[in-house]
């Protein structure tokens, strides 16, 4: 397997069982999600929302309007939970989501938005 250049992880490891129930339960509710896809080198960036067309064998296929996108997710490493973005770059405030994240095994990375988490639930607004 292609080691990892995305030196920081963000989430919890999940097993991969897990992320193809989520992405089908994404695909049964017609459930629209955010996507990032980061290419190895970095160059490659591609956003958008979309829904779960098909999950299966390996392949997640996804679906929007006049848009698609295929992403080969097997032996992917997953993770789950919180993330940070910044959705008016370079302007802040960063915006928590919650987020699944496959790290492909071509040293791709793909990131799937399930929704923002509640600032009342976020970490950041924690008293220190």
């Amino acid at each position: 397997m292609t080691e990892n250049p995305w030196q920081e992880t963000v989430g919890t490891p999940m097993p991969a069982e897990e992320a193809w129930l989520m992405f089908e339960a994404w695909k049964t509710a017609g459930k629209e999600i955010g996507v990032l896809f980061c290419g190895r080198s970095g160059t490659t960036a591609i956003s958008a929302l979309l829904t779960i067309r098909s999950a299966r064998n390996g392949l997640v296929q996804l679906k929007g309007e006049g848009a698609g996108a295929s992403f080969n997710l097997k032996q992917a490493k997953f993770t789950y939970g919180p993330m940070q973005v910044f959705p008016r770059w370079p302007a802040p405030p960063p915006v928590e989501v919650m987020a699944l994240q496959a790290y492909l095994v071509t040293g791709d990375w793909l990131v799937l938005v399930e929704g923002v988490v509640p600032r009342e639930l976020s970490p950041l607004t924690l008293p220190v």
